[in-house]
């Protein structure tokens, strides 16, 4: 099987969207903002069974696949979005420039591999 850009992507990412959140607020956040922190690791979660079912040759796959990476598509839309919003506020957090540049790049990654899987559904693959 041919290594497909989004079947990497979605191994890297749903290791790094729970362990960049992780780092970003500390494992204490999980009893301050519980949707916060889980929404990173369910998201995590559903790309590495994406991954893993593509892997296999799963049937399901390729729609699970597109599922996934929609549903993270849109967590970081909004997420980017909300940190946009609060740069312009002037709330900041440290490394306030940082975390926008990751959440930019992390929103343009996933909308490539929705735009891969997609095709990929189309395609009948």
């Amino acid at each position: 099987m041919k290594l497909r850009p989004e079947l990497l992507l979605a191994v890297m990412l749903g290791l790094l969207l729970p362990a960049l959140e992780t780092a970003r607020r500390g494992w204490a956040h999980w009893s301050v903002d519980f949707t916060t922190m889980f929404e990173d690791y369910a998201g995590g979660a559903a790309l590495l069974v994406a991954a893993f079912a593509t892997w296999r040759g799963a049937r399901w796959a390729p729609a699970w696949m597109l599922v996934a990476w929609s549903g993270i598509s849109f967590m970081m839309l909004l997420s980017t979005v909300s940190q946009l919003e609060k740069q312009w506020r002037g709330d900041l957090e440290p490394h306030s420039a940082v975390v926008l540049i990751v959440k930019l790049a992390l929103l343009l990654i996933s909308v490539y591999a929705t735009l891969q899987s997609l095709r990929r559904v189309r395609a009948g693959d």
